[in-house]
C-alpha cells in the first residue's frame, strides 16, 4: 500500500522542513529540490549519492572537503574519491567544529564514514535510490554497504523521482513503507519525440552539422535551439562521433567519469573531461555520470537521448533514465524544458530470443529458489568435508549462484538483487527495444506523451569498432616521435598490445616490410626473443625507459636504470657512470629547472645496436 503525501507548491519545489522518515519516498518530479530540503534544514544528515558528479554539482567542490557553497549558512562536507590521511583530517576537523553537520558522500563511503560518526545521531538520505538496482552489476560492494547499514541511522529515506519498480525492489526493503508525493495538477507533462533510424550516430552527426552550419536548429514551432545536450552512455561512442564530425575541444563539453580510462580515450583525440558546473558549449555530451541529480542551465538547450542496439549500455530505460534526463535542464524559461528527442534503432532483425520475458522470469526464479536451498544446506551443514567441497565449488562463481559469502561467519547469503537486475536489463535491452512499437508502448505505460517521426534512413555511417593493428602502429610511431611520454601511448597499447613490442623491438622499417600483418610481426618477435641475451633485453629496456636526444635529471635517469635492473633481476644500485655504458651522453652538469638547481645529463644516442627507430610513419 503506497501512502500519498499532499504537496503544497506553486513553483514546482518541495517546501518541507524535512523529508519523510524511514520510507521509500517517490518525489515524482525531478529537480524539485528534495536534496536541498535536507541540506538546509536543522538536522544532522548524511546524504549518500551514486556519483561524485552529484556532489560536485550540489557543493561546488572538485575534491573532498568543505563545500564552497552554503545552504542557509550551512556548508556541507563532500566525501568522495580517495579517503587518504588528508581527507580524514579534514573530516575530523569538520566533525569537531560546532554546528549542524551535512556530509554528502558517494554510496561506497557510507561504511567508512560510520567509523567517524555515531550513526544514530544522523539521519540518512539515500538519494537517487533507483541507482541501487541499475549500478549493482559493477558496484555490488558499495551498494551492499548502504543496504547493510541504513537501519543503524537515526532515520533513513530512500528518495527518487523514478523509484525501482515493485517487481525489481530488493527483498531487504520489502517491509519499508512507500510514500508518493501528490502534486495535484501542478506536474508539468513531458513530451518525447521518437526518431527511429537505421544509424543513430550518423543521425546525430547530421544534427551536429545543422547546428554548425546555421548556429542553431529550429523546431516545428519555429523556436531556435542554440545548444545541444546529447545523452549517450559510452565515452568510446562519443569519441567516434566527435572524430567523425571533426569537432574541436573548444566546441564540446564532455561530462563523464574522471578516471584514467576515460582520460586516455579523450586525451588521445585532443579532448578533455568537464563537469556539470563548467560552461555550456554548443555541443554538450553527457554520460550516465550525470543522468541523475545534476543541474544544467540553458535558455535554448535541447536534450537528445541516443540509444543504439550495438551497445546495450546506451539503451536508456524509459521508466528511469528518460524522466531523469528530461529533468536535467532547470532553466524555467527554456521552451524545450519539458521536451526531448529520443534517437534510437531496434534489435528486431538481429533479435533471436529463445524465450519470452515471462519464461526468463520463471527460469530466474527457479535458479533463485535453488540458490536459497543451497545456502540453507551449507549454513546448517555439520560435516566439515562436505562444507569444504561445497564452499570451493560455490566460491568459483558466486554471481552465477546468486550468492555472497561472509568469511567471518563462514556463511553464504542469498543475493536477490543480481537476478532482479538481470531481469530488468533483459526487459530494457531485449523486450522494449525490440521494435518501434515496443518503445512507444513503453512510453505510454509510463505516462509519457510521444510524437513519432517518420523512419529516418541515413546513408552515412560512423565506426565505433576497435582500431586495427596497422592504424594503431601508425599512431604509436607518430606519437613516439613527438611525445614519448604521452598517455595516448598506453591507450593504443591497451587496444593493440602488439604495437609496443613491435615498435621497440622490430622498429618501423621492419614492421613496414612485414606489411603490418600481425602474424608475421608475432613470428618476427618470437625469433628475436629466442636470440636475446639477458644484456640485450636489459639494453632494450633501458633505451625504452630513457629517451634519446633529450636532457634528463641524473636522479630521474638513475631511477629508470634501477627500474630496468629490477625487471631483469639485477640487484645492484645504478650509478651515474652507468649511463655511459648504455648511451653517448654528456658529463653531469647543473641546470635550473622550475626555479631549482638540479644535476642533469644530455642523452645523445644509444650505444646499443637494437636502439628503437623513432621514425614517423
Amino acid at each position: 500500500m503506497i501512502e500519498k503525501m499532499k504537496i503544497e507548491s506553486n513553483d514546482g519545489f518541495l517546501h518541507l522542513e524535512d523529508l519523510p522518515h524511514n520510507c521509500i519516498f517517490n518525489k515524482v518530479v525531478t529537480g524539485c529540490g528534495g536534496t536541498t530540503v535536507v541540506l538546509q534544514n536543522a538536522e544532522d544528515y548524511v546524504i549518500a549519492v551514486p556519483t561524485t558528479e552529484l556532489i560536485i554539482n550540489k557543493t561546488d567542490i572538485t575534491m573532498a572537503g568543505i563545500s564552497k557553497q552554503s545552504y542557509k549558512g550551512i556548508r556541507p562536507f563532500g566525501l568522495f574519491g580517495r579517503f587518504d590521511d588528508v581527507v580524514k583530517r579534514e573530516l575530523q576537523d569538520y566533525l569537531n567544529t560546532p554546528g549542524i553537520k551535512k556530509i554528502m558522500c558517494t554510496y561506497d563511503k557510507v561504511p567508512k564514514l560510520m567509523e567517524y560518526i555515531q550513526p544514530s545521531n544522523y539521519r540518512l538520505l539515500i538519494d537517487e535510490y533507483h541507482c541501487l538496482l541499475k549500478a549493482y552489476s559493477y558496484r555490488q560492494k558499495a551498494i551492499n554497504g548502504v543496504l547493510d547499514n541504513y537501519r543503524r541511522f537515526k532515520s533513513f529515506c530512500f528518495m527518487s523521482a523514478t523509484p525501482i519498480l515493485p517487481s525489481f525492489k530488493p527483498n531487504c526493503l520489502a517491509d519499508v513503507k512507500e510514500i508518493q508525493a501528490d502534486w495535484g495538477d501542478s506536474i508539468e507533462k513531458l513530451t518525447v519525440e521518437l526518431q527511429q533510424t537505421n544509424k543513430p550516430y550518423a543521425l546525430v552527426a547530421n544534427i551536429i552539422n545543422a547546428y554548425r552550419r546555421d548556429g542553431f536548429i529550429t523546431s516545428e514551432e519555429g523556436i531556435r535551439s542554440h545548444e545541444a545536450f546529447f545523452f549517450i552512455n559510452s565515452v568510446t561512442d562519443i569519441v567516434a562521433i566527435l572524430k567523425h564530425c571533426n569537432l574541436s575541444n573548444d566546441e564540446v563539453r564532455i561530462v563523464c567519469a574522471c578516471n584514467e580510462e576515460n582520460e586516455k580515450k579523450l586525451n588521445f583525440q585532443g579532448y578533455t573531461i568537464s563537469n556539470s558546473r563548467s560552461p555550456n558549449k554548443m555541443f554538450n555530451f553527457i554520460t550516465s555520470k550525470s543522468f541523475e541529480g545534476a543541474d544544467y542551465h540553458s535558455k535554448t538547450g535541447l536534450c537528445f537521448v541516443v540509444s543504439t542496439q550495438s551497445n546495450p549500455h546506451t539503451q536508456a530505460s524509459i521508466d528511469t533514465d528518460i524522466p531523469q534526463i528530461a529533468g536535467r535542464i532547470r532553466t524555467k524559461d527554456n521552451p524545450f524544458r519539458n521536451f526531448m528527442v529520443h534517437i534510437f534503432n531496434t534489435n528486431y532483425k538481429k533479435l533471436n530470443l529463445d524465450m519470452t520475458y515471462e519464461q526468463m522470469e520463471a527460469k530466474t526464479n527457479a535458479a533463485l529458489e535453488k540458490a536459497q536451498k543451497t545456502v540453507e544446506f551449507f549454513n546448517s551443514a555439520t560435516d566439515k568435508d562436505v562444507k569444504d567441497n561445497l564452499r570451493d565449488n560455490l566460491m568459483q562463481n558466486l554471481n552465477k549462484w546468486y550468492m555472497s559469502y561472509d568469511r567471518i561467519k563462514d556463511q553464504f547469503l542469498l543475493n536477490d538483487i543480481l537476478p532482479k537486475l538481470e531481469l530488468y536489463n533483459y526487459l530494457v535491452n531485449k523486450r522494449i527495444y525490440k521494435d518501434g512499437i515496443s518503445v512507444s508502448k513503453s512510453y505510454e505505460n509510463n505516462g509519457i506523451e510521444t510524437s513519432v517521426e517518420d523512419y529516418l534512413n541515413v546513408e552515412d555511417s560512423i565506426s565505433t569498432q576497435k582500431i586495427s593493428f596497422k592504424e594503431a602502429f601508425f599512431h604509436y610511431a607518430r606519437i613516439m616521435s613527438e611525445d614519448p611520454n604521452s598517455p595516448a601511448l598506453s591507450l593504443l597499447e591497451e587496444q593493440q598490445p602488439l604495437v609496443r613490442p613491435a615498435y621497440h623491438n622490430l622498429g618501423v622499417e621492419r614492421v613496414r616490410n612485414l606489411r603490418y600483418i600481425k602474424k608475421s610481426v608475432e613470428a618476427a618477435l618470437s625469433c628475436l626473443d629466442d636470440d636475446k641475451t639477458k644484456e640485450q633485453k636489459l639494453a632494450q629496456l633501458i633505451v625504452r625507459l630513457i629517451p634519446t636526444a633529450t636532457t634528463i635529471t641524473v636522479s630521474n635517469a638513475l631511477d629508470k636504470l634501477s627500474q630496468a635492473y629490477s625487471e631483469i633481476g639485477i640487484s645492484r644500485q645504478p650509478k651515474s657512470k652507468d649511463l655511459h655504458q648504455w648511451f653517448d651522453c654528456s658529463p653531469p652538469y647543473t641546470k635550473r629547472i622550475d626555479g631549482k638547481v638540479k644535476k642533469v645529463v644530455d642523452i645523445y644516442r644509444s650505444k646499443f645496436i637494437f636502439e628503437p627507430k623513432h621514425k614517423t610513419v
